[in-house]
């Protein structure tokens, strides 16, 4: 290169940069949109997981109750405890299903240090009474474990109601009064359900997905539609003599 030279210089124009401008009217409806079905989509998905948490919750609870009853037999010599501890008699099932006073909470408080055991995150019923779950009337005797050849298809405990009561809270069910059938039969099941006395007695859809929780004498807990356990005499979950 030569001294004395100059080389060519080329100018660019200055461009002012563009200033930056808000949201137009139709953009800003399209974000609206978005996150409204963003939204939609996920506030179910939301409610849901908080449903099956809450059921979860219930189950753990019922599965301690569970393991109460089965330290109780065997302290008891494989004998249920006597739900009804001011009769001095069995009355017939109709007539002790209302009677108040101590019941299962007590026989089982024992085993249970935790109060909050007995109830449901679920439950509705203001006030709640003695617990949030309700024993199968049919095994609120003392029965010994060995008159049972099935505990393991035997429901003990289940979500009581939740309808307001006007007698005394529910803490038994009497299974036998689901059908519309007098006088009741075993050998009549499964009968016809009459869902406002089901309704009057258990809560058959508590949780997400129309679902109630059930406790069997062999103290596993599941969470089930009732349909699943309503049957024939040799398949009736609630039934808990069947062969």
């Amino acid at each position: 290169m030569r001294s004395g030279v100059r080389l060519p210089v080329r100018i660019v124009p200055f461009k002012r940069m563009r200033q930056s401008e808000g949201f137009t009217l139709i953009e800003l409806l399209v974000v609206i949109a978005i996150i409204a079905i963003v939204a939609a989509i996920l506030f179910p998905v939301f409610a849901s997981a908080k449903g099956a948490a809450k059921r979860t919750t219930a189950l753990d609870n019922l599965n301690q109750i569970g393991i109460a009853a089965h330290l109780y037999l065997n302290d008891y010599d494989d004998t249920l405890p006597w739900r009804f501890p001011n009769e001095s008699k069995w009355l017939g099932y109709g007539a002790v299903l209302f009677i108040s006073g101590p019941g299962l909470t007590d026989k089982f408080e024992p085993y249970i240090k935790n109060n909050d055991v007995w109830f449901s995150p679920e439950d509705r019923l203001n006030p709640r009474g003695t617990s949030s779950f309700c024993m199968n009337e049919q095994l609120a005797f003392s029965w010994p474990m060995s008159s049972f050849s099935r505990p393991a298809e035997a429901i003990y405990f289940t979500d009581r109601t939740d309808i307001p009561q006007t007698k005394p809270t529910v803490d038994t069910y009497v299974w036998w009064m689901f059908t519309d059938q007098e006088p009741f039969s075993e050998a009549s099941l499964p009968g016809v359900i009459d869902p406002v006395s089901v309704a009057e007695q258990i809560d058959p859809i508590r949780y997400t997905g129309n679902l109630a929780i059930y406790l069997f004498l062999d103290s596993h807990c599941k969470a089930m539609p009732f349909a699943q356990t309503w049957g024939n005499a040799s398949t009736n979950l609630h039934l808990a003599t069947k062969s």
